[in-house]
């Protein structure tokens, strides 16, 4: 029997990734209907993807540009085809308001959820909203700014997307289906003893549509949540950090195992430095498992034809957004042996997303905190990327 599901790893349309901020309204998730074939093959052994000692091969692999200039690309999703579905965060835009947790904020209705096609990039939706400092970098979802602050037009925007899960129909229009953020953020104000430094918060930041259900994982609450028909969000797993860690586990993408299990890929797992992420494996109604450690700030995840697990990092070296943060990336590929292969060193910078290709080959969103006009003329000085690996 064929299933059929689809996700965005990291597939935030409005929030920046590899940062966890707190705000009082935060991000919105897309799902897209396209359909990808669920996996059937063997589950991967957990134990040997845990080890330490796991193999650390690098691999030959040739990674192609298929998609560039691009405005801060980063939730993946296969759709119908072959192609891509995507989602932008857009190059926030002219209305700047000064102050707050991240300095200056310039807003605009620049955000999109596209489609990725051999022919091009395809805008299926445009005109959402997104916030980045200036000059258009790292754009993400700000914080509703009060009355008179911004224009109207923009603050509506803003209150009816943000921490929304929305879902796209055929001819492009968008319907909101459930306020998780909101109700993320009431879980948290009730669970305050389980992250008393940092909550209440909410980031909803990916989305997994399988077997007939709606997962978002939210970054700001730790949380996986299975999203009913009506709307609500029930929490299905918590994800904790060690005693006296530095922050908390930061969960930023959600994909369906061989086995039917849920695996989850964090970002910091407790610390900044690298090797603290972890993946986590979920069976609804048990408690969550750690699957594999080892990883740093994982942004995107998912399973390829292979049966293989793959992990987009966004950076190796550990989380740093100073001005000599390093913004080398990878992609690891851990096999049902817990082997692992490294396959995008020295070729991906500050990469996001993950989507399986059904002819065996990974795409993923390179550049991820780039607008279409780069960084500069020495890093990703194309913008954002979609790069196929095969």
């Amino acid at each position: 029997m064929v299933r059929r599901e689809t996700g965005l790893q990291g597939g935030v349309l409005l929030s920046k990734p590899a940062v966890h901020h707190r705000r009082l309204i935060v991000t919105g998730g897309v799902t897209a209907l396209g359909l990808a074939t669920a996996l059937g093959l063997a589950t991967p052994s957990a134990a040997g993807a845990q080890t330490q000692q796991a193999q650390q091969a690098q691999g030959h692999h040739k990674v192609t540009v298929i998609a560039s200039h691009l405005n801060n690309p980063r939730g993946l999703a296969a759709a119908p085809g072959g192609r891509l579905y995507l989602a932008e965060a857009g190059r926030g835009g002219k209305v700047c308001v000064a102050g707050g947790e991240q300095g200056t904020t310039c807003l605009g209705l620049t955000g999109s959820f596209d489609l990725v096609t051999k022919h091009g990039v395809k805008r299926l939706v445009t005109g959402l909203i997104s916030g980045s400092g200036e000059g258009g970098v790292a754009a993400e979802g700000p914080v509703v700014p009060p009355k008179g602050a911004i224009p109207g037009y923009l603050r509506a925007a803003a209150l009816a997307e943000l921490g929304r899960l929305v879902r796209v129909s055929p001819h492009h229009s968008i319907k909101v289906v459930s306020d998780v953020g909101d109700q993320d953020w009431a879980w948290t104000n009730t669970h305050r003893y389980l992250a008393p430094k940092d909550f209440p918060d909410a980031n909803p930041n990916a989305v997994l549509y399988s077997h007939g259900h709606r997962y978002v994982i939210d970054a700001g609450a730790n949380t996986l949540v299975d999203v009913h028909r009506n709307g609500a969000a029930k929490v299905i797993a918590f994800f904790p950090v060690p005693k006296g860690s530095q922050s908390d586990s930061v969960p930023t993408c959600v994909a369906r195992g061989p086995d039917g299990a849920l695996y989850v890929g964090e970002l910091l797992g407790g610390f900044y430095s690298p090797g603290h992420a972890r993946i986590w494996r979920v069976v609804p109604g048990h408690a969550p498992k750690v699957w594999a450690t080892g990883l740093s700030t994982v942004q995107g995840c998912g399973f390829g034809h292979d049966g293989a697990f793959y992990a987009t990092e966004f950076q190796t070296g550990g989380l740093n957004e100073g001005p000599t943060a390093n913004p080398a990336g990878d992609v690891v590929r851990i096999d049902r042996h817990g082997h692992r292969t490294h396959l995008g060193v020295g070729k991906l910078f500050f990469p996001s997303g993950f989507a399986a290709g059904r002819d065996g080959s990974i795409y993923v969103s390179n550049c991820s905190i780039a607008p279409a006009g780069g960084l500069g003329p020495q890093l990703c000085k194309n913008g954002g990327q979609v790069v196929r690996i095969s």
